[in-house]
């Protein structure tokens, strides 16, 4: 059985999606001057890209798509289709729409140049908030996800692209997954 054709999706990154408005949120906010944005491709890939810059304190560029609110708490994580560049990337997930809220983020790698699944399980997603880790904060609750953002940082200076295909999907829970 294909997994893809069965568990739900969080997010299309086509242009199925195209009517989920994506804010650019950057280090400009706190002047810097790097960029990024996401943009669709064609009918099944869009793509964040834009330029890192580490100038006036800066370093970080992400995106942000507030959704309707979304319960997978039935779910162990989200899986998603990339091609990278070599540069590392986050996913963050609120619990709330509001940009004061803590993100919580997990970090992926993808190879450049090439294809392939990524897989970020729940757990895996450690709360932040304005670039700092937090010890205090509630775990994630993956009943109530009300925001996706991608991010590129870490003084990864210069351009960047990350493309991804088709949707986010959430990977339910069974005992195969749960054991493994």
């Amino acid at each position: 059985m294909n997994s893809d054709t069965h568990d739900p999706v969080l997010l299309h990154f086509s242009r199925q999606g195209a009517h989920i408005p994506w804010q650019s949120i950057g280090d400009p906010v706190m002047g810097g001057q790097s960029s990024g944005t996401l943009e669709s491709v064609d009918d099944v890939t869009s793509v964040f890209h834009g330029e890192v810059s580490l100038a006036n304190g800066g370093g970080f560029a992400s995106v942000k798509a507030d959704i309707p609110v979304v319960d997978f708490s039935s779910c162990c994580g989200l899986r998603l289709r990339v091609r990278g560049d070599g540069k590392n990337y986050k996913l963050g997930l609120r619990m709330h729409q509001d940009r004061n809220a803590p993100v919580y983020q997990q970090g992926f790698a993808p190879d450049a140049g090439q294809w392939q699944t990524i897989v970020l399980p729940f757990a895996g997603f450690i709360p932040r908030l304005r670039g700092k880790t937090l010890t205090d904060a509630p775990p994630m609750d993956a009943s109530h996800i009300a925001s996706v953002s991608l991010f590129i940082s870490g003084g990864q200076q210069g351009a960047f692209a990350l493309h991804l295909t088709d949707a986010v999907r959430v990977n339910r829970c069974t005992a195969a997954t749960e054991s493994s």
